[in-house]
């Protein structure tokens, strides 16, 4: 198994860097035989935030780029359900997939809630609530 770091998933989708897009490029097509790659949920999270935050990458955009993953027969991701059901609460609400994983692994943890500042997340991540 090889870990994927977030530059590598992030010249993979956005192939902005001609030289390090060819070196991932190369890594994924020789995951079959060395792989497969590794995702943890960490690296997940900050792909996805990189992508909304830092390029405006919209939300469906970046849904995509996760389902992509979640389906590519070379690459495992870390909890895998759990990043399933992120993705599906993405999908159905406005919530960012940071903020619905950090919340799910609160759950999972045994946390009764995951307090916040940010009333979006609050209004629509079941178990999130708003500290006042």
């Amino acid at each position: 198994m090889i870990g994927l770091d977030t530059n590598v998933l992030l010249r993979l989708v956005l192939q902005d860097d001609e030289k390090q897009s060819a070196a991932v490029n190369e890594l994924f097509r020789a995951l079959p035989q060395k792989g497969p790659g590794f995702i943890n949920c960490i690296t997940l999270m900050e792909f996805a935030w990189f992508l909304r935050k830092r390029l405006a990458v919209s939300r469906p955009e970046v849904a995509s780029a996760i389902g992509d993953l979640l389906e590519a027969g070379d690459i495992e991701l870390e909890d895998e359900r759990l990043v399933e059901t992120a993705l599906d609460l993405m999908r159905r609400t406005n919530a960012e997939f940071a903020d619905i994983l950090i919340a799910l692994r609160n759950e999972q943890a045994g946390c009764r809630v995951t307090m916040t500042l940010d009333r979006a997340a609050a209004a629509v991540i079941p178990g999130m609530e708003i500290l006042k």
